[in-house]
């Protein structure tokens, strides 16, 4: 059972990875086998589609920021702190940003594009970091604003990720970073 799972772990890992570098479409599973060190008839044994284990891709990508966000909680007493515990992932994560995008972010508008029925799958990362920054401002006693200030804050991270990618510049978003603790700070 643990090489199973092992190759199964392996194909999710080598998809995220191809996912966020090649985008969904330019994505074979062939591609996927390579990477994962898994032939690719095997790779059925897992996943019947590729769309399923985009799917995989997706739970995984959600699962991360579960426990990104858990971990933050546990960490940081403070909401503030949190909040600039995940600009602070941004910035650390900032020449991959500039090289490939976001990984969530491009991912959800490809799919988008693509009418693909893994959109509203999808969709739902993004909407999981709405829901944590809603909390962390309701926390902070935003109280109604929390929402439109949680929805700023995904923006800008999205933003600048869209951006240094666009052009190529890392440096975008440090500029971004440092605008976006400024305002955390002033909020």
């Amino acid at each position: 059972m643990a090489r199973r799972t092992d190759k199964r772990e392996r194909l999710v890992a080598a998809a995220k990875t191809l996912i966020h570098q090649q985008g969904f479409n330019h994505t074979t599973l062939a591609d996927i086998a390579e990477q994962a060190g898994v032939p690719l008839g095997n790779v059925y044994y897992y996943f019947r589609t590729k769309e399923d284990l985009a799917a995989a891709v997706i739970d995984e990508r959600a699962d991360e920021f579960r426990r990104l966000f858990d971990a933050w909680d546990r960490e940081h007493s403070d909401s503030r702190a949190r909040l600039l515990a995940y600009i602070d992932l941004v910035g650390r994560i900032r020449q991959t940003l500039a090289t490939a995008g976001c990984p969530v972010g491009g991912l959800c508008e490809e799919l988008d594009r693509l009418q693909s029925a893994l959109s509203g799958k999808a969709n739902e990362i993004l909407k999981l970091h709405l829901e944590w920054a809603t909390e962390q401002f309701r926390q902070l006693g935003k109280g109604e604003q929390s929402a439109d200030l949680a929805l700023h804050f995904v923006s800008g991270v999205q933003g600048m990720s869209l951006l240094a990618h666009a052009f190529g510049d890392p440096g975008i978003v440090d500029r971004e970073v440092r605008s976006l603790q400024g305002w955390l700070q002033a909020v």
